[in-house]
C-alpha cells in the first residue's frame, strides 16, 4: 500500500497553481576514484568556504573545481567544525583533521578505542565535543585533551543525539528520548510517549523537530511543542523524510528517503516546491542535506551531489513531461508557455483529473391539482461510481476540491406525481466531479510536426517559423501563413508587415487580412541566403546575407543598397538597432552603420565575441571572459549570472517583462527573472592551496630554495560554488615580470620552470562572474645562488687564498721552488676568483659565442694585474732567496784577502 501512495504522490509532486517552473539545479559529481562508494553521510563547510563530506574512504574535500580525499583510518560517518578545525569521527573512532610538518592535510586520531567504534553522530556546545555510537556516549574536552565516557548501553540501541537550547537529548529505539542528567541519561519529558527524534534543526530562537513517526514540530525556548499542519502529509509520510535543515525562517528542505527533497514553510505548513526525479534530481534517495553561505541546500545520492537553489532567479521548465526533441526556442503568450524543438510545437498546459460521483435526489416541481396522494420519496445516500480514471482510491490527498455538478433528470423509479399543495416531486440523478489532482505537462501543438526554430509574439499574436513554414497559433489550431521551409521571420510592429526568408533564397512580404494572410510581394536585390532581419524603426529594413548587409529602404522607391561585412567563415551576422543606428555582429567583432559612408566601420571599443545573440534592441555577447549586455532599457542587469552556464544556445526576453528565455548546451529550458535578483555578498578568500618543489609537496613557509632546485608550482584557489569554472585568474611575479599575466581560468596554477637567483614576491588575484576581485597574500620567495657563488664561498676563498700565500712566504726561506709554485697558484686562483666574480656579474642570455668573446675581454682586462702580481710576488721571492744564499756563503767560506808579508829574518836581512 505504501508503494502505491508513494507512486502516486510522485506523479502528485508537479502540482502547481501557475507555471513557475522548478527551483534551479546544479549536479556535482566526484570522480570514481574519490567517491566509489557512492554514499555521503554528512556535509560541512568551513569558513575559507570549503566542502567536507564524509564517505566511507575518508574525508572528501571539494573547493568548486577539485576533488581531493583525505584519508582516515577508516569510514566517516560524522563532521563536525570546532573551533575552526574539523573534527571526523566514524568506524575506528574519531580524531581530527591537522596540517602536517610538511604542509599536508592529514588525520589525526583522538581516540580509536574499542568502546568508540561506529561512532555516527557528533555535536558541539561551547567547548566540549560529544559523540554517539549505538551504545557509548563520550564527550571530548579541547582544552585538556582528555575523553571521557558518559554513558553506555546494551539493552537499548541509541539512534540520535540532539541539542535543544543547550539541552542535550538522546534518541533510543525502544525508550524514546533521554536527556543528559548529572551522571547518567534519564527520561526526557520533550515527547511523552516511545516516539524518538529524527533531526532537530535551530534557526534563531526556534527549532525544527522531526520524529520517527513523520510528523514535524516547532520548538520554543519553554520546549512547549507545536506541530505543524503539512498540507502534503501523505506525501511525507510516504517518502520518509530523514534530514532537515532550514533555508531561512520561512524555507525548510527536507530531505527523505524514497521522494527527493520536499521545501515547506514551517509557519504554514504549505509545500513550496518538491524536488524529486520528476523535476531534474538524479535520485530520490536522500542521503543528507547542508546548506551553504548562499542560502543553497546541498543534497547527497547516490549520484553525487545536487545544489539546489531556492533564490537564483532562474526556473527550469525543461522536466515537465511530455517534452520532446532538441529544445529550439521559446516564449510565453497569454501568460501560456510554447517550446519550439525539433520535433515540433509544444504548449505547456494544465491537466486536471476527476473523480465521479453520482447520486439521486427528489427535486419539487409544480404540477395541476389532483386526487392522487404519493409518500415522498426519501432520498438515499449517494452512490459512488467508479470511473475509468486510475486514482480514485487517493483522493484523500487532494488540496481542495471544487465542484462541478450536472444535473439528469429521469422518471420517477415508483409511484406517480400526486398533488400536493400544488407540488410534486420527481427523483433526478445528478453527478458530482471532485478534483482528484492537477499537474502540467507539454502537449505537442497539432498540425506543426517539423522543426520550430522560431516564435514570434506580434501584435497579440504567436506565429511559429521552421521547416514547415510560418503557421500562427490560435484558440482553434493553427492558421497557415506561408507553407514553405522558412530560414528566418521577422515581424514589424511600426510597419504591420510579415518579412519571410524561405529556403529558397526569397524574402516574402506579407500582410494580415482580419483571420487571413496576404502576400504583397517579393523584395527583389537580394541574390544570397537571408538568415536574420531587423529594422533600422521608420526607415529601412536590415536583411543579413552571408558576408553581406543589404539595407532595404521602406520607401519603395528607391533600391536595395547592399554592404560588405567580414566573414570569411560564413558565420551567421546578426544585427540590432542600438542608440538609433544600426550596429552588427558575427566572429569578427561588431560593425555600425554610418549613413554618410559607403561601409560599414569596425567598432574597436568592442571586444570580439564568440557567442552572440541579438533582437530588435539589445545584443549578448560572451568573450570567452564572461557574457556582457547592451542595449535596451533596463534589459542588462543580471547578465552576470549568465556566466554560471558553460553553453548557451539561445537567448531571448519576453517584450513584457524583464524575464529572459535561455536554452543551455545540456538541453536545459530556463526563465531568468532579472527582476528577482539578490546581491550575493558571501565571498570567499583567495588561498595558497599548496606548493610544490621538483614535483614533490613542501611546506608553504619553506620558501628558502637553492636555484638548482627553483623548478615551483603553486596551485590557488578560491571557493566558488555558483560559477566556480568561469573564475579567473591572474598573477604578477614582481622581480621577474614587469607586469600581471592577462585574466584566465587556468591561471589558477602557477607554474614557474626557473627562477634566477634573486627575491621575489607572487602576487595573485582572482575575479568571479560578478567582476569581484579578491587578492591572496603576497608570497615572497629567495632563490639562493649555487654554493660557488655564496658569500660564504668567497670567504672561503679568501681563507684559502690568504693561507696560500703566508705559506708561500714561509716557505720561501729553504723551500724556494715550493714557495715559487704555492705564490703561482694564489695568482691562478686569485684571477679566476676575479674572472669568476665578473663574468658572474656580466650575464647575458646570448649565444655561448657572445660567452666566450666575454670572457676574453674580462681575461685581457685583468691581465696586467696577474702579470703584476706574478712579477711582484717572483721579485720577493728572488730577493728573499738571494738574502738568505749570500749570508750562507759568508758562514762557509769567508773571503778569501790578500796575505800580509811576512816580516824578514836576521839572517835574511843581511843576505
Amino acid at each position: 500500500m505504501k508503494g502505491k501512495i508513494l507512486a502516486f504522490c510522485l506523479i502528485s509532486s508537479l502540482f502547481a497553481s501557475a507555471q513557475t517552473g522548478n527551483y534551479f539545479l546544479s549536479h556535482f559529481v566526484p570522480g570514481k576514484e574519490h567517491f566509489n562508494n557512492n554514499v555521503c553521510f554528512d556535509i560541512e563547510q568551513d569558513d575559507r568556504g570549503l566542502f567536507y563530506f564524509a564517505i566511507q574512504g575518508g574525508v572528501l574535500r571539494f573547493d568548486g573545481r577539485t576533488w581531493d580525499v583525505i584519508r582516515t583510518s577508516g569510514a566517516v560517518y560524522t563532521l563536525e567544525i570546532f573551533n575552526n578545525q574539523l573534527y571526523v569521527a566514524g568506524s575506528r573512532g574519531f580524531g581530527r583533521i591537522d596540517i602536517d610538518q610538511f604542509g599536508r592535510t592529514t588525520y589525526v586520531p583522538i581516540y580509536e578505542q574499542p568502546d568508540g567504534r561506529n561512532i555516527f553522530q557528533m555535536l558541539a556546545i561551547n567547548d566540549q565535543l560529544y559523540f554517539l555510537s549505538d551504545s557509548h556516549f563520550f564527550v571530548y574536552t579541547s582544552s585538556n585533551d582528555q575523553v571521557t565516557k558518559l554513558a553506555s548501553s546494551e539493552e537499548d540501541n541509541w539512534l540520535g543525539l540532539h541539542e535543544i537550547f543547550g539541552n542535550i537529548f538522546v534518541s533510543t529505539e525502544t525508550r524514546g528520548v533521554l536527556t543528559l542528567g548529572k551522571n547518567s541519561l534519564v527520561r526526557a519529558s520533550l515527547i511523552q510517549d516511545t516516539t524518538a527524534l529524527v533531526f532537530a534543526e535551530q534557526y534563531e530562537q526556534q527549532y525544527l523537530l522531526g520524529t520517527t513517526d513523520n510528523r514535524l514540530f516547532l520548538c520554543a525556548a519553554d520546549l512547549k511543542l507545536r506541530e505543524i499542519a503539512l498540507s502534503d502529509a501523505a506525501y511525507l509520510s510516504a517518502s520518509v523524510f530523514v534530514s532537515a535543515t532550514w533555508v531561512n525562517k520561512d524555507l525548510v528542505a527536507l530531505g527523505t528517503l524514497r521522494g527527493g527533497v520536499v521545501f515547506i514553510n514551517p509557519n504554514t505548513g504549505a509545500t513550496e516546491e518538491i524536488i524529486n526525479y520528476n523535476t531534474g534530481l538524479p535520485d530520490n534517495e536522500i542521503y543528507t542535506l547542508a546548506k551553504d553561505r548562499h542560502q543553497h541546500i546541498w543534497a547527497a545520492h547516490t549520484y553525487g551531489f545536487t545544489r539546489i537553489a531556492p533564490y537564483l532567479p532562474f526556473r527550469s521548465y525543461r522536466y515537465y513531461a511530455g517534452l520532446q526533441g532538441n529544445l529550439l526556442c521559446a516564449t510565453r503568450h497569454d501568460n501560456e508557455v510554447y517550446v519550439g524543438t525539433s520535433l515540433g510545437l509544444y504548449k505547456l498546459v494544465k491537466e486536471e483529473f476527476y473523480d465521479e460521483i453520482t447520486y439521486f435526489v427528489d427535486v419539487p416541481i409544480k404540477s395541476k391539482r389532483t386526487t392522487q396522494t404519493q409518500r415522498k420519496t426519501e432520498e438515499p445516500p449517494p452512490v459512488e461510481v467508479k470511473t475509468e480514471r486510475k486514482g480514485g482510491l487517493f483522493s484523500f490527498l487532494r488540496k481542495k476540491k471544487p465542484e462541478e455538478e450536472t444535473a439528469v433528470t429521469q422518471a420517477p423509479a415508483t409511484g406517480a406525481p400526486s398533488e400536493t399543495g400544488g407540488t410534486t416531486y420527481k427523483r433526478e440523478k445528478r453527478t458530482k466531479r471532485i478534483l482528484r489532482s492537477a499537474h502540467y505537462s507539454y502537449k505537442k501543438v497539432e498540425g506543426i510536426d517539423a522543426k520550430v526554430t522560431q516564435l514570434v509574439v506580434w501584435n497579440g499574436r504567436l506565429l511559429a517559423a521552421g521547416l514547415s513554414g510560418v503557421d500562427e497559433i490560435t484558440n482553434q489550431g493553427i492558421v497557415s501563413v506561408l507553407d514553405y521551409p522558412t530560414r528566418y521571420l521577422y515581424a514589424s510592429t511600426t510597419s504591420g508587415k510579415l518579412l519571410i526568408s524561405t529556403y529558397d533564397d526569397k524574402i516574402h512580404e506579407l500582410i494580415s487580412d482580419k483571420n487571413s494572410w496576404i502576400e504583397t510581394g517579393l523584395i527583389s536585390g537580394v541574390d544570397e541566403p537571408v538568415n536574420f532581419m531587423f529594422e533600422e524603426t521608420g526607415k529601412a529594413f536590415w536583411l543579413c546575407g552571408l558576408d553581406k548587409v543589404y539595407r532595404v529602404d521602406l520607401d519603395t522607391t528607391r533600391t536595395v543598397v547592399s554592404y560588405t561585412i567580414p566573414n570569411s567563415r560564413f558565420e551567421r551576422i546578426l544585427g540590432a538597432h542600438i542608440s538609433g543606428k544600426p550596429m552588427f555582429v558575427n566572429s569578427s567583432g561588431f560593425f555600425e552603420f554610418n549613413p554618410s559612408s559607403t561601409s560599414l566601420i569596425a567598432n574597436d571599443t568592442l571586444p570580439q565575441p564568440e557567442v552572440y545573440f541579438t533582437e530588435q534592441d539589445r545584443i549578448w555577447f560572451n568573450d570567452d571572459h564572461g557574457w556582457f549586455a547592451f542595449g535596451g532599457l533596463n534589459k542588462n542587469s543580471g547578465v552576470d549570472l549568465l556566466n554560471l552556464f558553460s553553453e548557451i544556445r539561445f537567448i531571448s526576453a519576453d517584450r513584457s517583462s524583464d524575464k529572459l528565455w535561455i536554452i543551455t548546451g545540456n538541453n536545459e529550458l530556463l526563465q531568468f527573472n532579472t527582476e528577482k535578483l539578490q546581491p550575493y555578498e558571501t565571498t570567499f578568500p583567495l588561498f595558497l592551496r599548496n606548493m610544490e618543489q621538483e614535483n614533490i609537496e613542501v611546506r608553504k613557509d619553506k620558501l628558502r630554495i637553492d636555484q638548482e632546485s627553483s623548478s615551483l608550482r603553486f596551485t590557488v584557489v578560491k571557493p566558488d560554488y555558483i560559477g566556480a569554472r568561469s573564475i579567473e585568474y591572474r598573477y604578477f611575479l614582481e622581480g621577474l615580470n614587469a607586469t600581471w599575466t592577462e585574466w584566465s581560468a587556468s591561471n589558477n596554477q602557477v607554474d614557474i620552470p626557473y627562477l634566477p637567483t634573486g627575491e621575489y614576491t607572487l602576487k595573485v588575484q582572482a575575479k568571479d562572474i560578478f567582476g569581484r576581485i579578491t587578492e591572496m597574500d603576497p608570497i615572497l620567495m629567495e632563490v639562493l645562488p649555487p654554493y660557488w657563488k655564496r658569500s660564504w664561498f668567497y670567504a672561503l676563498e679568501f681563507v684559502i687564498f690568504a693561507s696560500l700565500v703566508i705559506l708561500s712566504f714561509r716557505l720561501s726561506n729553504r723551500f724556494r721552488y715550493v714557495s715559487m709554485v704555492l705564490s703561482l697558484l694564489s695568482i691562478i686562483i686569485l684571477i679566476e676568483f676575479i674572472q669568476t666574480a665578473a663574468g658572474s656579474t656580466f650575464v647575458t642570455d646570448s649565444s655561448p659565442v657572445v660567452e666566450f668573446l666575454v670572457q676574453v675581454g674580462i681575461a685581457f682586462l685583468i691581465l696586467p694585474a696577474e702579470l703584476f702580481l706574478r712579477k711582484f710576488m717572483l721579485r720577493s721571492i728572488d730577493k728573499r732567496g738571494g738574502y738568505e744564499l749570500a749570508e750562507t756563503k759568508t758562514e762557509t767560506a769567508p773571503p778569501v784577502t790578500e796575505a800580509e808579508p811576512k816580516p824578514a829574518t836576521p839572517s835574511e836581512e843581511t843576505v
